[in-house]
């Protein structure tokens, strides 16, 4: 029998810079390089759903480069005025009202206990953007609805301990003055519907910035945030090799300075795509939805792929043809044990 051969392909989180990766699945879908499973974090949750709904590379790519067609003549970052002012006011209580204020203040938490869970955002940890543009790209580009799911798709999700708590968390790990706790990985396939929406629009929301999602009574953020000091939560590989088997691995980051190291799996094969040279800003690049910037973003992913795929072109070849003669051996033996069942009958 034929060591398994199978390909996954990896999507890292980076707010705007997720523009990148739409011109990476240009670039694959040019030379058919049909990944088997996905896995994505952040902007990468939401680009891998596209991806692997479409089943089909080609269909991936088309789909995800009008996404972002779309973002760059719209930008998704809409202010929520209403949870900037809630937040202003308890401020303000708690900095001039006094030992009542203070206490006004943190009392306002309470009130997610008997208001609606959409209400949240403006009596407990803020949210100072609405998240319905995400929603919207997912109704409409990332099959939610369909039954029959796409490609084998795992997300990650930082289990909150308080939206303050976690960035600041984050930043300590950021400095190597501590580590964050892990993220978590979901696969997506066998959700319902709002179960899919929910864990795709929590793997994104960056505290503060988006509201937390609630998953089985427990409230989660960016799965980015998680194990930050190996980048574990960023770069979701490893449902793919341990879940999906996956002997062959594509992973795009999103900054060319990530720590993530592929010498921790020593058994997979992994190719890694990275931004070479486009920085601007540091930080201030996720939040750049300038149409120019997208548009470049995304021809930097292709030729960043092109640079990074070319190379070994010749052993992706070999992969593909090995790979389907699995594939072929596979339904050969299904073939052979149902024949072999109607013997008995």
């Amino acid at each position: 029998m034929l060591q398994s051969t199978k390909l996954g392909l990896v999507l890292s989180g980076g707010g705007a810079k997720g523009a990148y990766q739409a011109g990476v699945l240009r670039y694959l879908a040019e030379k058919n390089i049909q990944p088997d499973a996905v896995a994505g974090a952040s902007i990468g949750s939401l680009n891998g759903a596209v991806v692997a709904s479409a089943g089909n590379v080609r269909v991936a790519a088309e789909t995800l480069e009008q996404v972002w067609h779309e973002v760059a003549e719209n930008s998704p970052l809409k202010m929520d005025a209403l949870a900037f002012l809630s937040f202003i006011m308890r401020i303000s209580m708690a900095a001039f009202g006094g030992p009542p204020g203070r206490v006004a203040a943190a009392s306002t938490q309470y009130l997610q206990y008997v208001l609606p869970e959409k209400y949240h955002k403006y009596v407990g940890d803020p949210a100072f953007f609405d998240n319905s543009p995400s929603v919207d790209i997912l109704n409409r580009y990332a099959g939610l609805r369909e039954k029959k799911s796409g490609l084998p798709f795992w997300v990650s999700v930082y289990e909150s301990d308080g939206a303050i708590k976690d960035l600041m968390g984050f930043a300590k790990s950021s400095l190597g003055l501590s580590d964050s706790k892990d993220s978590s990985f979901i696969c997506i396939n066998p959700l319902s519907e709002d179960q899919r929406r929910m864990v795709l629009l929590a793997s994104s929301a960056i505290p503060l910035a988006y509201e937390a999602q609630t998953i089985g009574g427990k409230k989660y953020y960016d799965g980015g945030l998680g194990g930050s000091r190996a980048v574990q939560g960023n770069t979701p590989i490893l449902p793919l090799i341990k879940h999906e088997k996956c002997s062959h691995i594509i992973v795009t980051h999103l900054q060319d300075g990530s720590f993530w190291d592929r010498n921790r799996f020593p058994d997979t094969t992994i190719l890694e795509i990275r931004p070479r040279g486009i920085g601007r800003k540091g930080l201030l690049d996720m939040l750049s939805f300038e149409r120019d910037i997208i548009l470049e973003w995304m021809q930097q992913g292709y030729e960043d792929a092109k640079a990074s795929i070319e190379p070994v072109a010749e052993g992706l070849a070999a992969f593909s043809n090995s790979r389907e003669s699995q594939n072929n051996l596979d339904e050969a033996a299904k073939q052979m044990a149902e024949a072999l069942q109607w013997l008995k009958r």
